[in-house]
């Protein structure tokens, strides 16, 4: 045989069978599309001259292209791999007829050629086209003003097409080896496999439910965000391993119960849904369990980024008091003796006054006025309890669980911040106020801080729940502080503070928060020069120097990008689902052409077998989705946790994304049930009459 018989009988197979090539190339060819697009995106970013938050905005790009990369190649291989098995019969009868197998391999390696190269070109095409709008949301979403170019890299496309004619030419290896090593006849009966009905295999149906309940549990009882991020990696584990066992052998457990159960099972209905279901789901187990993990990543994907993106302006309001924090970490004297013992750096004590001074007078060359003003100094430790009462500061952060967050403030300087009804009287010596989220210290109770021992008095209700207390032991990662044991201690004076630094070489702290008042670009000039306003009126210990309109702009990126990356991903897993379902039905259907005959031949009723069989698709069909559902309802918590670590701090708002997304998916899944519907009635009965319309 010549080539050009090779290349003849390639093209006639792609022509032939287009029901089946169609939706693997228009998979293929879209996710080549939004490969490219994202790494496009990517590209132009890196072009740009830069901008606040670019490093972090470029690293979450080329991470979601590899992500995207990866995905793309994975589901062009999963659904080269049902294509194959399609066309088993085929490609047996091929062999049955004559053909050698390496006449057959050359013709499927013209068939990965044509397809191949099609679906980069076609990949490629729409990439570009459709780059530019993407870039233009991406910028939107970031609220981006600076000038970033748009870009068609010649680099991009070189890298995409060499990326995905790797991935065709594996596919292209991978189905020349299955066709070289099997028989022929195995290779003609392949696409039949699975005739027998399946053994229920008990042990694992029961390890499916351990699976879960394992997964489950984890996900539900991980109370610290710290240990909550790979906390959640073997939740997602053991949940994803439940499920493949659980569709593999629980349903047909199950199944094989209500066969049991005579009174229930000898039914006309009951008898026919009953076994078909059993057959239904061995032949499909693996492809359900698909359906079923990635319709959770999707609503996860999706419900994360966007409660993240749309929460920018609940966790800026949170963390931020005041619109402008200066902070300064001030090491007392001792502390500075110890880093320089040959006294070779004079030690220059922060003077509150000099700070103060110094922003007003930058405020007036900027033509501003400064308000609100908070300031204080305090200290905050991650601490251990080593006996009842007894705390030190946890150095090695060993034990997340036994965290406890400790604050320390000055009653002095607290005093000054607050309303007079909302201050602390003075407690005579060896005393301090004390607040316990435990209740673990009681009132007058005495406990050791660093080895010093302190008797408690306990902070009244009426004052922690004003704002004045909230502000003042606030630290600024509140959603992740709360998981914990919080215990808040007012010392009388800033010298008791400097003494428990000394004993613990703990951090002091001081901030001055404040307001501002003028117009935008008298405001970001007053913003972008008080680090160096401060450093030129030689204020010591300048810590940070932040600003609510900087910090907003950059978590309005970030999460943009997340966003960005979030749309991609959930896109993929919802188009893998789709073609999972596509050849699912596909495949189904030529299946239950023969059965429907079959049924009819024994006597019953057209209508009847409509209804039978139309009750096991939907069951089936829908299964995945209410699994899925299940999932995400127990996966909230912990997913609550990580999304705290990143900002979210409005589990209302996360609560509502969760259900909207749940929706749309919903619905969105339902359309694809009844578009796909429409291809199986139309293989088992001639038509595209659906059943649930008849």
């Amino acid at each position: 045989m010549n080539e050009k018989m090779f290349i003849s009988l390639a093209r006639n197979n792609i022509k032939k069978n287009k029901g089946v090539f169609f939706p693997f190339a228009l998979s293929a060819s879209s996710m080549i599309a939004l490969y490219y697009v994202i790494s496009s995106v990517s590209a132009s970013v890196v072009e740009s001259d830069g901008f606040y938050g670019y490093e972090t905005v470029r690293g979450v790009l080329y991470l979601g292209s590899w992500i995207c990369c990866i995905f793309a190649a994975g589901v062009i291989f999963y659904t080269n791999g049902f294509l194959l098995k399609q066309r088993s019969k085929e490609l047996g009868l091929y062999s049955i007829l004559g053909m050698e197998k390496r006449h057959i391999a050359k013709a499927l390696f013209w068939e990965m050629v044509f397809l191949g190269s099609g679906c980069i070109a076609a990949g490629l095409f729409f990439g570009i086209v459709f780059s530019k709008i993407m870039f233009m949301l991406l910028l939107k979403m970031m609220n981006l003003n600076v000038n970033i170019p748009f870009m068609i890299s010649g680099k991009v496309i070189a890298q995409t097409i060499l990326i995905f004619v790797a991935v065709f030419g594996l596919n292209t290896i991978k189905n020349i080896l299955k066709t070289r090593f099997i028989r022929p006849i195995n290779l003609f009966m392949d696409s039949r496999k699975g005739e027998r009905e399946p053994n229920a295999r008990w042990l694992m149906a029961v390890l499916s439910l351990a699976f879960l309940f394992a997964g489950y549990y984890i996900a539900v009882t991980t109370k610290n965000p710290v240990k909550a991020i790979s906390n959640f990696f073997f939740a997602v584990l053991f949940v994803m391993a439940g499920t493949y066992f659980l569709f593999m052998s629980g349903s047909v457990a199950l199944l094989k119960l209500l066969k049991k159960n005579k009174k229930y099972y000898y039914h006309k209905t009951h008898f026919i849904a009953v076994s078909g279901m059993i057959y239904r789901m061995k032949r499909n187990a693996a492809g359900l369990a698909n359906i079923c993990i990635l319709s959770t990543a999707v609503l996860v994907v999706f419900s994360s980024t966007v409660s993240l993106y749309a929460g920018i302006k609940d966790y800026i309001k949170a963390s931020y008091i005041r619109e402008v924090t200066t902070t300064y970490y001030c090491p007392t004297q001792q502390q500075h003796q110890k880093e320089f013992p040959e006294g070779d750096v004079p030690y220059h004590a922060l003077n509150p006054k000099e700070v103060e001074r110094a922003v007003v007078m930058h405020a007036k060359e900027n033509q501003i006025e400064t308000s609100d003003i908070y300031s204080g100094f305090h200290l905050f430790m991650i601490g251990k309890e080593n006996a009842e009462n007894d705390f030190t500061q946890d150095t090695g952060i060993a034990g997340w669980d036994e965290a406890v967050m400790i604050s320390v403030l000055s009653q002095e300087e607290y005093n000054q911040n607050v309303e007079q009804d909302e201050r602390f009287q003075k407690l005579p010596e060896g005393c301090v106020w004390v607040s316990d989220s435990a209740d673990k210290i009681k009132d007058r109770d005495t406990f050791s801080l660093q080895g010093i021992k302190l008797e408690a008095r306990r902070i009244p209700e009426e004052i922690k729940s004003k704002k004045g207390f909230e502000e003042n032991f606030r630290n600024g990662f509140d959603a992740i502080e709360i998981s914990f044991r919080n215990i808040q201690i007012i010392f009388p004076d800033r010298a008791a503070l400097e003494e428990l630094a000394d004993m613990g070489d703990l951090q002091l702290k001081y901030e001055y928060l404040f307001n501002v008042d003028g117009g935008k670009k008298e405001i970001d000039s007053f913003c972008n020069g008080l680090r160096d306003a401060l450093n030129d009126a030689d204020i010591p210990h300048v810590g940070n120097v932040e600003n609510i309109y900087d910090e907003e702009a950059y978590f309005q990126r970030l999460y943009a990008s997340f966003f960005f990356i979030g749309i991609f991903v959930g896109v993929m897993f919802l188009m893998a689902t789709v073609l999972i379902i596509y050849y699912k039905q596909i495949s189904e259907g030529y299946e239950d052409r023969e059965n429907f005959a079959i049924m009819q031949k024994v006597g019953m009723g057209k209508k009847e077998v409509q209804r039978v069989i139309t009750t096991q698709i939907l069951q089936v069909f829908f299964l995945p989705l209410l699994l899925a559902a299940i999932h995400i309802a127990f996966a909230f918590p912990i997913i609550q946790k990580v999304l705290a670590i990143l900002g979210l701090v409005n589990t209302g708002l996360f609560i509502g994304c969760t259900a909207g997304s749940m929706l749309v998916f919903a619905a969105v899944y339902g359309i694809v049930y009844f578009l796909t519907a429409r291809t199986y009635y139309k293989i088992v009965y001639g038509k595209r009459k659906s059943l649930l319309l008849s």
